[in-house]
């Protein structure tokens, strides 16, 4: 496996290549933007580690303007190093285009793992799956991945790839309770991610709603069990 880190501390990539090679990947090493997306122009890498704090332009920059290329490399999975560890960071990098992150400083196991986890589930989701006519939901709860919005009764809202992710797996549940970590898990996240994510991401769906004047909250909160979608009258 191909890997090339973009981060501006010259000695952190050359004590990472060591050790990720002792776990089958090959770590190239960028300290610019300009310099890594000319090695993403000239080669293929299975994954980019890419640091939020660099001098020339943040994480954040780097990985819109990855996102909108429209080159080849420009679904390649990114995984987030930051020392900034917050729940409202994550989400926003998350959200913003990062498929995981890892705080500094890093644990060797826990970055090959997360590599590793999201190059497969990005794999995944390019493999076709035959189309099948989908039931109308019991539950009320129309989602369009096409156009990134969730209706319910007669209100619409539009949503992140997450928000959206989280929706799919509480209405294919058809009313079943999911734990936090059934959630993480059908999403594509490892039990080593911060399950209060999906609190946070159901809360912004609550509270997208709401500020279209439902006054409903469909997605029910069970106390230690989990959350599940349950049809009830829209008002």
């Amino acid at each position: 496996m191909r890997v090339l880190i973009l981060d501006d501390d010259e000695e952190l990539g050359e004590l990472m290549q060591p050790q990720l090679a002792k776990y089958g990947m090959e770590l190239s090493l960028s300290f610019t933007p300009t310099q890594a997306f000319e090695m993403l122009d000239a080669e293929h890498f299975d994954c980019l580690l890419l640091d939020m704090m660099l001098p020339e332009l943040d994480g954040m920059a780097v990985c819109r303007a990855i996102r909108s290329s429209g080159k080849s490399y420009a679904e390649i999975p990114i995984v987030a190093l930051t020392a900034r560890a917050e729940l409202t960071d994550r989400i926003v990098a998350l959200e913003g285009g990062f498929d995981d992150f890892v705080a500094k400083p890093m644990e060797m196991r826990e970055l090959v793992a997360r590599i590793g986890a999201v190059v497969r589930r990005k794999r995944d989701d390019q493999v076709p799956v035959p189309a099948e006519p989908q039931p109308e939901p019991h539950s009320g709860l129309h989602l369009s991945p096409a156009h990134m919005s969730a209706v319910y009764g007669p209100y619409a809202v539009n949503l992140t790839e997450l928000e959206l992710r989280v929706l799919t797996a509480l209405r294919e549940a058809d009313g079943a309770i999911l734990s936090r970590g059934d959630i993480l898990a059908s999403i594509g996240y490892t039990d080593q991610s911060d399950p209060a994510m999906i609190d946070t991401i159901i809360y912004r769906v609550r509270q997208k709603f709401r500020d279209q004047g439902l006054n409903t909250d469909f997605i029910k909160t069970l106390r230690g069990q989990g959350y599940c979608i349950r049809a009830e009258q829209v008002s």
